[in-house]
């Protein structure tokens, strides 16, 4: 018996001291790249450096309702944590904690079965050292003593912290905490926000995967969307449609506020109030897409609601689609970033000439005033890093044209608002749309919008 005791003991401790924290997906990313990250922030800093970044704070919707969480991306990229009141130390020389000489410590709020009970579950100390590999987790509480150790570092120079816009609640307390801590201190030359956005402009092939599947989810639900849309039905319900496909195909949020612009609503660029009943003879702009494990994608396609384009709907969206094609290409390794915007636009000028809608190409920004790229990954938006393309980054080609009702053209081309709009991974081999398996050509669409979708189906009473 005393065998079977001194047996069982050690495995007893064993499952005590095991996280509780639950792992219901494993394709997330690796927690081998998160530390190859943290390594090369750490390696540009130097042995007598360091640098402090915060997650975000939860983020008050009203009253006692907050917003959804959503990690700093900064800090979701070198940490995989999704948690708020969080605090990322690197110390490249190392510093003493508890008998411990470490070179990262990750300060996050402790589970107790009270938070639990509550709000869920929080993967605390133990779970973040054993699930994200991180050096030393320890309570946020602590930070004052992970403070009072970094400043024994000999010649010790800071990195200037990274701290959310807008910080409130704890995060708010540790952060003034540190900039009353810092007073004095020498600053590292490094700008540690700069250097995240030049790392975060190359995807690895892992979070390749994550965009894939982001832009994937993203094009299913353009399908339904195109497949379900009709005359008399609220802008909303496209929008719904869409967000549950998103969902239903693996993603936690939208990339985005979802955009679904009808009729006048199409020329409106940012456009997300969703509200509008659809007509006959409408052309709707929808730029929506998802978020697959912190990963964006950012997809637009134009339609007419009726299921047909006019003759003025599909000669501005031939003209669209001709720039995209035309930015597409210009996405090579090596190219300015500029490429795709240059290339389109001179598309776009030469056919609004020929139609007759500006006779000057100076005009061109009165119907097109965005530029055609931005990069993609952790943000909708995310870090430009980089004015060179390089092999390994995603950024979208989004040409078009918006013409207001009022505007100093033939009426018959007002309240038309096209944009056409595809992820683009460039590659040693040229440009891959990772979107495109959404129809872009005329044809396709409207053979797509002949079927019947799921938001056809009538809910039941």
């Amino acid at each position: 018996m005393a065998a079977l005791i001194g047996f069982l003991i050690p495995l007893l401790a064993q499952a005590q001291q095991a996280p509780t924290y639950p792992v219901f997906e494993n394709d997330k990313l690796p927690i081998s790249l998160y530390k190859q990250r943290r390594e090369a922030i750490e390696s540009q800093l130097g042995a007598s450096g360091a640098a402090i970044l915060f997650t975000n704070p939860e983020r008050n919707r009203t009253n006692d309702t907050d917003f959804r969480f959503r990690a700093d991306s900064n800090f979701l990229y070198l940490t995989g944590f999704e948690e708020p009141d969080a605090v990322l130390v690197l110390a490249p020389g190392g510093i003493d904690i508890d008998g411990r000489r470490v070179r990262e410590v990750l300060l996050v709020n402790e589970s107790n079965p009270t938070s639990e009970t509550w709000l869920g579950y929080r993967m605390g100390s133990q779970g973040v050292m054993s699930l994200l590999g991180v050096e030393l987790a320890l309570p946020n509480r602590r930070l004052g003593d992970v403070l009072e150790a970094l400043g024994k570092t000999p010649g010790l120079k800071l990195a200037r912290p990274l701290v959310p816009p807008d910080p409130s609640g704890l995060v708010a307390t540790m952060s003034n905490s540190v900039n009353e801590w810092r007073k004095g201190l020498a600053s590292n030359d490094l700008n540690v926000n700069s250097a995240l956005a030049k790392m975060r402009v190359i995807k690895s092939p892992e979070e390749i995967v994550l965009l894939r599947k982001a832009a994937e989810a993203s094009v299913m639900g353009h399908l339904e969307a195109m497949r379900s849309v009709q005359p008399g039905m609220r802008e909303y319900e496209i929008q719904a449609l869409v967000e549950y496909v998103f969902a239903r195909n693996g993603c936690e949020s939208v990339a985005y506020n979802s955009i679904v612009g009808s009729g006048p609503n199409s020329t409106i660029l940012h456009y997300e109030a969703d509200r509008r009943l659809m007509e006959k003879g409408d052309i709707v702009c929808m730029d929506v897409a998802g978020e697959y494990h912190g990963y964006a994608a950012d997809v637009t396609r134009s339609f007419p609601v009726s299921g047909k384009f006019s003759p003025e709907q599909k000669a501005i969206y031939e003209i669209v689609l001709a720039a995209q094609d035309a930015g597409i290409a210009a996405c090579k390794a090596g190219a300015p970033f500029s490429s795709a915007h240059v290339a389109a636009a001179k598309i776009l000028g030469d056919g609004l000439l020929k139609l007759g809608v500006i006779t000057d190409r100076n005009q061109l920004g009165r119907y097109f005033m965005h530029g055609t790229s931005h990069y993609v990954g952790l943000d909708v938006h995310d870090a430009h890093g980089d004015n060179t393309l390089r092999e390994g980054a995603e950024l979208t080609v989004e040409p078009g044209i918006y013409i207001k009702a009022g505007s100093p053209c033939d009426k018959k081309w007002w309240n038309i608002g096209v944009r056409i709009e595809d992820d683009i991974l460039v590659t040693a081999n040229g440009p891959v749309n990772l979107s495109a398996g959404a129809p872009r050509k005329v044809r396709d669409i409207e053979a797509l919008m002949r079927q019947r979708g799921i938001g056809n189906i009538r809910l039941r009473k």
